[in-house]
């Protein structure tokens, strides 16, 4: 008996949870801030660190980043939930998403995008490339500078299931069999 059957690429895609989810936060040339929640990104690079992130052209964030080149990577904890979930499902042009998180912010060192204070890290990235393969455009931005929370043992928040369910994701103990 064979283990795999072809089924249709939706139904497939319903088993890729858990999924992780940042936040990328943007500046405009007069220090007005945006946050935007995106769950399609990867690390494409190590030499030099690059991440790849995939932004909806129409996006508030889109035409900052394009604009400005440059943007923040944040990984959010498990208790930013809520402001995940709405810097994910609002947009941003008309509103300041980043102020109605109430996420706390500081300054990064070499971009003008803040950082999100209580992110398990933040990654300051500089757009190096714009590709445009499919319906989604995918930025390509390099890694100068990145930051990790002072205190150990957040734990990184994910999407779980369809929906936006989001939960934090505990890590795997050495040592430790996984039963399923």
């Amino acid at each position: 008996m064979k283990m795999q059957k072809q089924t249709p690429i939706p139904q497939a895609l319903e088993r890729k949870y858990p999924e992780p989810v940042v936040l990328i936060t943007t500046a405009d040339g007069r220090g007005r801030t945006n946050i935007m929640s995106v769950g399609w990104y990867s690390i494409v690079s190590s030499e030099p660190w690059m991440f790849l992130v995939a932004i909806d052209s129409g996006a508030f964030t889109y035409d900052l980043i394009r604009k400005t080149r440059e943007f923040n990577v944040a990984f959010p904890d498990e208790t930013m939930a809520g402001a995940v979930l709405l810097a994910g499902t609002v947009h941003g042009h008309q509103r300041d998403k980043l102020q109605e998180t109430g996420l706390r912010t500081q300054p990064a060192i070499q971009i003008k995008p803040p950082l999100i204070m209580d992110a398990v890290a933040n990654f300051e990235c500089r757009l190096v490339k714009i590709l445009k393969p499919g319906d989604c455009p995918l930025l390509i931005g390099e890694i100068v500078a990145a930051h990790v929370r002072r205190k150990a043992g957040a734990h990184r928040l994910y999407t779980i299931a369809p929906n936006y369910r989001l939960e934090g994701v505990r890590p795997h103990r050495p040592g430790k069999v996984a039963r399923g």
